[in-house]
This record gives structure tokens, sequence and C-alpha cells, in this order.
């Protein structure tokens, strides 16, 4: 007698249990970007308040602003530590609109409002600054902070 260690699988019963069974159906799997994952209910959240987050926004890039020609609130360049929060204030001011709107017109226009504030924020501390200069090095943290948010929402959308 032939060991048989392996059936294959014409030789088992072939009911329509055993069909639903090993199938690779995915009728309780959802398609990829289409379930209900935080991230998806994230993105929806957002989009439905987004006036109320784009005019908090608007807020915090005023206050941005007015913190930056402010002597008062500058940070200590002790260890250049000032850098790290010219690149997490910009990451943050350009991954928002990106979550909120996506990459639309409304999205990209306000991604584009922050490229553009790293250099009008360093024009605006040589120009109205209380004794503060302005900073090609702080510019240029800047613009990489806006360029690491766009490139950070660009990835959680898509994961999303």
């Amino acid at each position: 007698m032939p060991d048989k260690t392996a059936q294959s699988g014409k030789e088992l019963p072939q009911t329509k249990e055993h069909e639903h069974n090993t199938s690779f159906a995915t009728q309780n799997i959802p398609a990829p970007g289409t379930g209900n994952g935080f991230m998806r209910q994230l993105v929806a959240f957002l989009y439905r308040y987004r006036f109320l987050c784009l005019m908090l926004w608007a807020l915090a890039m005023v206050a941005i602003g007015y913190a930056g020609i402010e002597r008062r609130f500058a940070v200590t360049d002790k260890h250049n530590l000032d850098k790290f929060v010219h690149v997490g204030v910009f990451a943050a001011m350009a991954f928002w609109p990106i979550m909120v709107c996506g990459w639309r017109k409304t999205g990209l226009f306000f991604a584009l409002l922050v490229i553009l504030g790293a250099p009008g924020l360093e024009l605006m501390q040589a120009h109205f600054g209380n004794g503060r200069i302005a900073s090609l090095a702080d510019m240029t943290a800047s613009l990489s902070g806006a360029a690491a948010g766009m490139v950070l929402a660009a990835l959680v959308r898509r994961t999303g």
C-alpha cells in the first residue's frame, strides 16, 4: 500500500461548505483603501470640520508671525535648538492643510502660504523685528520643516 502523507485537492470531498471555508473570498475583509480604519475616520473628521480647522490654522499662522517678530518670544540659540523649533512648527503648519484638504487646490494653496511664510517671517524679523535679525539658517530650517510636513502628510494620507 503506497504511503500517502499529503492528499491532493482532487481526493478531498468537494462540498459547498468546504469551498466556502477554503476559498480566498474576502467577503468579511474590506479591500485596501475602503476600510473604516482610524486614519480614514480621522481624515473624514478633518474634512467635515475643515473650515474650523483652517480658521484655527490661520490663527496659528498669525500667532507664529507675531511671535517671530517679538524679541520676548525668541528661543535661545544655545546649541542651535531654535532650528528644531523652526522645523517642528513649519512641519506642523504644512501638515494640517494637506491632512484637512488633501492635495486639492485649497490644501496646496495653504501649503504654499506656509512655504512663502518661511522667508516672509525672516523678512518681517529684519524689517519689524525689535532687535532681531533675519537668518538664512532659520529660513532653511523653516523650509525644510514645511517640506517634511508635506511629505509626512502625503505618507499618512496614503496609508489611511
